[in-house]
């Protein structure tokens, strides 16, 4: 079973304690990556809790361990892995050691948004009058380069929401995560979705070469899409699925035109990064993949 330690921010799992089992109980080791604001709640807690029924179905434990994506990537380094792994679309440093022989899974999503407290019409939004909430580790600027919002001031994710609604802004750049943060605050807002751009993906990866384990590590990814109702308690999406009466709603059942793949390598990653620093639009898309 899984050991966390915490140093700093970073996370660091017992490669000793590492797909470990008890008394023939088969333990599956996943680690959880918020690589993006979710809506509220905790991503791990929610994976947890579905866990807890999958035992109660399959007599199979789920261990699940969050971290941050560096100290994901500092654990793979140096060879300790889970069994399977939830994180952020565009996540570096797993695309060598994903066991191919298993699909790939979103299992919920966010979404990029323009709000506005003052008006429902949109069509004025310019760098000049928006600030952008930088986000976590998710590609927030390749939202705004595919609006042509670049330019706009970009704050921290409480600071970039404390600014719209004191009026310093007619325009915030946001996500699901402001949504909630307006709504919690209970002023009257509007919501403008962004279709250019979504990174805002949570996948399911398989690692485990253990067939048995990773047969098993598919059942427990479809058997979280199968609960997809509860992603109201995250406040975040599934495409297909109508969960919400409020200003979420206007999230739903949404295209998009651009997306990144689930994981790349660190060099695709970079030349992302560089035509966002360039505002090299053109760029940015030829490295994005098209949905």
């Amino acid at each position: 079973m899984c050991c966390g330690v915490v140093i700093g921010t970073a996370v660091y799992v017992s490669e000793k304690d590492e797909g470990a089992s008890e008394d023939g109980l088969q333990v599956i080791n996943l680690w959880q990556i918020d690589s993006f604001e979710g809506g509220k709640g905790s991503r791990a807690e929610y994976l947890k809790s579905l866990g807890g029924q999958f035992y109660k179905e399959n007599n199979v434990y789920i261990e699940v361990t969050a971290l941050s994506a560096d100290a994901a990537r500092e654990n793979i380094n140096g060879g300790v892995l889970p069994d399977m792994i939830s994180y952020g679309s565009g996540f570096y440093g797993l695309e060598s050691i994903i066991n191919q022989n298993y699909k790939t899974l979103v299992w919920c999503r966010g979404g990029y948004c323009l709000l506005s407290v003052e008006s429902d019409d949109f069509s004025d939004a310019k760098g000049q009058n928006t600030v952008i909430n930088s986000g976590k580790d998710n590609l927030t600027m390749a939202a705004a380069l595919l609006c042509g919002l670049e330019n706009a001031d970009v704050m921290q994710p409480t600071s970039a929401y404390v600014s719209l609604i004191n009026g310093e802004y007619k325009y915030l750049l946001g996500t699901q995560r402001d949504i909630v943060r307006l709504i919690t605050r209970g002023v009257k807002f509007y919501v403008n979705p962004i279709t250019q751009f979504n990174d805002l993906y949570q996948n399911f990866s398989v690692l485990t070469d253990d067939s048995q384990k990773g047969n098993v590590c598919g059942a427990f990814a479809e058997y979280v899409i199968s609960k997809s109702e509860n992603l109201s308690r995250l406040c975040l999406f599934c495409d297909g699925a109508k969960l919400y009466d409020n200003e979420l709603n206007a999230m739903e059942g949404l295209g998009f035109t651009y997306t990144v793949p689930a994981f790349m390598g660190k060099t695709a990653y970079d030349g992302i990064i560089s035509a966002i620093e360039t505002f090299d639009s053109d760029k940015l898309k030829s490295l994005l993949k098209l949905l």
